[in-house]
């Protein structure tokens, strides 16, 4: 599921990830999302952080306690450093700026080919 208020920009991410096998909804707002995330029930979700009526985090800890078990990445095309760990908060797997969507088809072909993927966590320092 891609959800963006802009139509070129899912049309971006739904080239860019169309791999063998995929299916695609998209959704021009986090309440269509809201809506159609009952029937879908994708694994994967992107949800833009800046639209209009709810915002791609308030969008994501909705989406979390409508589908639990889908995993949503934010993308954004700023960067911003409070972000990073908004996204965690609102319960996102990742937080992808829109000009390296390759990370996020890494992501995807992982999942595809049966690789775990970690979830977003607070990074510790590695110990001495």
């Amino acid at each position: 599921m891609i959800v963006d208020d802009h139509a070129p920009a899912r049309d971006m991410i739904r080239q860019f990830l169309a791999l063998p096998g995929m299916t695609f909804c998209e959704c021009a707002s986090g309440d269509e999302a809201l809506k159609c995330v009952r029937e879908f029930k994708p694994h994967w979700i992107t949800v833009d952080i800046n639209m209009p009526g709810l915002d791609g985090f308030q969008c994501t800890e909705a989406l979390r306690q409508e589908h639990p078990s889908a995993r949503i990445v934010l993308v954004t095309g700023y960067n911003e450093p409070q972000y990073q760990q908004r996204s965690r908060e609102a319960g996102a797997v990742a937080l992808i700026n829109k000009e390296d969507l390759t990370a996020l088809r890494a992501m995807l072909t992982r999942e595809l080919a049966g690789t775990y993927f970690l979830p977003l966590t607070s990074r510790k320092k590695p110990s001495k």
